[in-house]
This record gives C-alpha cells, sequence and structure tokens, in this order.
C-alpha cells in the first residue's frame, strides 16, 4: 500500500497549493506540529481537501496546534479507510482511537475487531 518513506509534510500554509478546488477525491491525512512526528491521523470519505481546510482554518498560521501537513488522495472511501488503519498501526503513538469503518462490513485488515 503505502511506503512510509515517501512521507513528507508540507507546512500547513500550502495546503491549498496541494489540491485542485471543486475536484471531490476521499483520502487520508496526517496533521503534525514539528513536520516529523504525526499527532492525528484521519480521512475523509468524501473530500479531502474540504475536511482539510474545515480542520484547520481555525488554526492556520504560527501558533496554530498543526503547523504540518501530509495528505493522499485515492479512489475510493474504502481505499481511505484501509489506508488510514495502515497509518494508524504504523504511526498511532497518542492514543488515538482505532479508525471507525463508514460501511458495516469494512473492516480493518490489520487487527481482529470482533
Amino acid at each position: 500500500m503505502l511506503e512510509m518513506e515517501g512521507i513528507k509534510f508540507r507546512r500547513l500554509e500550502w495546503l491549498d497549493y496541494y489540491f485542485i478546488e471543486g475536484e471531490k477525491k476521499p483520502g487520508v491525512f496526517l496533521l503534525s506540529n514539528d513536520g516529523e512526528v504525526p499527532i492525528k491521523i484521519g480521512r475523509a470519505d468524501e473530500d479531502l481537501y474540504e475536511t482539510l481546510k474545515k480542520l484547520t482554518e481555525t488554526i492556520r498560521g504560527i501558533d496554530s496546534a498543526y503547523a504540518y501537513f501530509w495528505a493522499k488522495t485515492t479512489e475510493t472511501a474504502y481505499e481511505a479507510f484501509l489506508l488510514e488503519c495502515e497509518l494508524w498501526h504504523r504511526l498511532n503513538r497518542n492514543g488515538q482511537p482505532h479508525p471507525i469503518p463508514k460501511e458495516p462490513d469494512w473492516e480493518c485488515p490489520l487487527c481482529d475487531r470482533d
């Protein structure tokens, strides 16, 4: 799926330059305050760009909780869920809860969640 070496955080103020406005795609994201350690792992089932804009619109800038982002679009919401699960299993160090599936038949391939 994802090669972790490919993760390169970008400054949050450059968010608008990495997406085509109006192009709605699902995807996953990481947010960081230092550009190295992710402190939030998340996904958007419909529009990654709008989700990130709404999540960070009040905190963009020098004093924000998140100063950096990494994002990857996917073709489907299911692919976004699978990638979010992979990121969570590899990078979650904050006790963030496991990703919640959008559909009842979606299951994380990396854990047993009966």
